[in-house]
């Protein structure tokens, strides 16, 4: 992958709502092509970072840039950064998807900008399920008439359609059997590393981050309690409590051999 300037660079991002401090002192940055798994317990901050760097969460930092827009944030992080360019890729797929659309017309939904014709349009939508291994006649299914499994392939396929450079993700596997996880996780780190997209993925699961993450966060209680290369954080984590966390993988099982 390529070794350029960060794609997203942060410092000491801080997010209050009213009285109640809910991140503090959290600073990462992230390379074009790279993976980032923000992880940590119910409540560490996790979904609350991903928001914020959407400008969905009041924030303020000491700097926050994003190479595509070319922008440089102090202070208060505005809503429109220049991450309309990013994609959310949710947890639940059924909820994320109109019941009443087929899979076709969600996914055509994201580049509907660009004001294609409708037979350069329908090429583009079949070549987006191609990419996650759904067959042509998904095209005009329901969310309805198709599993959890397949629904998620498609909320993939509609955040790489408009060729992102950055595609968040939260508990994009959560819902799903063990089997299909692996399926979609692989394909996820397949098109990340032929398209050279960004990742930035909200998870419970260590045994993800081992797999495919190239950085680690580790937030507890709305601070950062590590943030390290995912070798390093396996095999020497910064803080007790990472320790406490990978120990406690490790003997359920839940992590991979080479980060065991």
């Amino acid at each position: 992958m390529q070794q350029n300037k960060p794609l997203i660079s942060v410092s000491n991002l801080q997010v209050s709502v009213g009285d109640k401090q809910l991140l503090s002192g959290v600073s990462f940055d992230l390379r074009e092509g790279e993976m980032l798994c923000i992880v940590g317990e119910s409540g560490a901050g996790k979904s609350t970072l991903v928001k914020a760097l959407q400008g969905m969460m009041p924030a303020h930092c000491d700097r926050f840039t994003y190479a595509p827009s070319s922008t440089e944030v102090c202070g208060a992080v505005p809503s429109g950064l220049g991450l309309a360019q990013a994609r959310w890729v949710m947890q639940d797929p059924l909820a994320a998807l109109n019941p009443r659309q087929t899979l076709g017309r969600s996914i055509a939904e994201s580049i509907h900008r660009e004001k294609l014709s409708r037979d350069h349009l329908s090429k583009r939508v079949l070549s987006a399920l191609d990419d996650v291994e759904l067959t042509s006649d998904f095209y005009d299914r329901l969310p309805s008439q198709v599993s959890l499994g397949q629904a998620q392939r498609a909320c993939l396929a509609r955040a790489l359609i408009a060729r992102p450079k950055l595609i968040f993700f939260d508990e994009p596997l959560s819902a799903l059997d063990a089997l299909v996880q692996k399926k979609i996780a692989q394909r996820m780190e397949s098109l990340r590393r032929a398209t050279n997209t960004t990742y930035i993925a909200v998870t419970h699961d260590l045994g993800f981050a081992a797999a495919y993450a190239e950085k680690v966060l580790l937030l507890r209680e709305g601070t950062v309690s590590a943030y390290q290369a995912r070798t390093a954080f396996f095999a020497n984590p910064q803080s007790d409590y990472a320790k406490d966390l990978v120990a406690a993988a490790q003997s359920l099982g839940a992590l991979p051999e080479a980060a065991a």
